[in-house]
């Protein structure tokens, strides 16, 4: 079978190379056109890198002498709280007329009365008791006398009748001793019948009413003596060994803290202001304890408040907690820092030439917004007070210096 051969159309390649030549023209112009272009383009000026400084406020530190004041706090309580109770047996028949919960009983006044009829009749029956048996003594002296001489003189009698008349003399002053006790012990018991303030106390319990019978030792009021006043303050042991001061501490004996320096100390009232501060002495070392790891001391409080100049101040009275300041030994040679220039790691962060530096210090003592250093900075150095976190050391610092006030404050 003969083959069909299909004849292509004229100008097929024709038009297939015009048109890539087209494309390639397009190309060529664009390219072309790019570079023109591109030759009116200016280059960006070059501009140096500048390193951005961080601000940061900052003191000079100086090295000084600061005297330490060891705080604590306690309660007041009184030194003389005494129990009242009869000592005879009976009825109450008076009591004093303001003896009320918190009323002040002035020294020497009647309290309450027991009733004294049974006693002033003791008193008085031993009392003429005792007249007749001193009368009988003394006609048992006479008679001893009389027949003493009677046989010594005369041999009328017998030795055993000088015996039984001397023996019958005895037995009267047997007697008179025997009911003078009885006749003084009556006397003591009526003088119990009236109970009568020792000092100008204030009443702090009552369990009393007139008509009662009461007991010898039964508590039935509670007197407190407010002029006598102390606060018992627990410290740290550590701040006891190495800011407590004492007389002689190199001649010190191997005994209890005897050698106690007493300090005046500043007394406030916790709720108070500015007014209610008063003064107390250092008195004595009460106790240390071991669980705890303090050491208590006893603040008596001054009579003379000499703090307490406004009229509007109230009185320190027993159950006032209170922050007590007891002064110490001194720091010598010591830098103060605010407590947010310095780290939980005992670090500074310190300005030198203008670049920051990581310094580690040594801390002699935290003391609420202030803290000690000893060791690590020396007088003149820059010392950041901003706070940072995690800065880059060596960075570039521009330092706000602030003033002493902003320091102490």
């Amino acid at each position: 079978m003969e083959k069909i051969k299909l004849e292509q159309p004229v100008g097929k390649d024709t038009r297939i190379v015009f048109r890539v030549v087209i494309c390639v023209l397009i190309i060529f112009f664009g390219i072309m056109g790019m570079k023109v272009l591109g030759g009116f383009k200016k280059p960006p000026a070059e501009v140096a890198t500048k390193e951005i400084a961080l601000q940061v406020e900052a003191l000079r530190v100086e090295k000084k002498d600061y005297p330490v004041s060891i705080t604590g706090y306690g309660e007041v309580r009184a030194l003389n709280v005494v129990p009242i109770a009869p000592e005879v047996p009976g009825k109450i028949v008076e009591i004093h007329p303001r003896l009320e919960v918190g009323e002040i009983i002035p020294k020497g006044e009647t309290l309450f009365k027991i009733d004294s009829r049974d006693y002033t009749i003791a008193v008085k029956s031993g009392r003429e008791r005792l007249k007749f048996l001193r009368k009988n003594r003394n006609l048992a002296k006479k008679e001893y006398e009389r027949v003493k001489r009677l046989f010594q003189e005369n041999s009328v009698g017998t030795e055993a009748g000088v015996d039984m008349a001397e023996k019958a003399m005895l037995s009267s002053d047997d007697m008179i001793v025997q009911v003078e006790q009885a006749l003084e012990m009556a006397e003591i018991n009526l003088e119990r019948c009236l109970v009568r303030a020792q000092f100008n106390g204030r009443v702090s319990h009552v369990a009393l009413e007139r008509g009662q019978f009461v007991s010898p030792g039964q508590n039935v009021l509670t007197l407190v003596d407010d002029s006598a006043l102390e606060i018992q303050v627990p410290i740290d042991s550590r701040d006891a060994r190495e800011w407590l001061l004492f007389e002689n501490k190199n001649n010190r004996k191997n005994e209890w803290f005897l050698d106690l320096k007493k300090m005046r100390c500043s007394i406030r009232w916790t709720e108070g202001g500015k007014e209610n501060i008063w003064q107390g002495i250092l008195h004595r070392i009460v106790k240390f304890n071991r669980n705890t790891r303090t050491l208590t001391l006893a603040v008596r409080v001054l009579p003379e408040i000499e703090n307490r100049k406004k009229t509007e101040a109230l009185p320190i009275v027993a159950g006032m907690f209170c922050i007590v300041k007891i002064p110490g030994k001194m720091m010598h040679n010591v830098i103060r820092l605010p407590r947010s220039a310095v780290s939980f790691e005992n670090t500074v962060f310190a300005a030198v030439n203008n670049r920051l530096k990581t310094i580690q210090v040594k801390v002699v003592r935290m003391k609420g917004e202030h803290i000690y250093i000893s060791e690590g900075l020396e007088e003149g150095d820059t010392v950041l007070t901003t706070r940072l976190i995690d800065p880059l050391e060596n960075t570039l610092l521009k330092i706000i210096y602030t003033n002493d006030a902003e320091v102490k404050s």
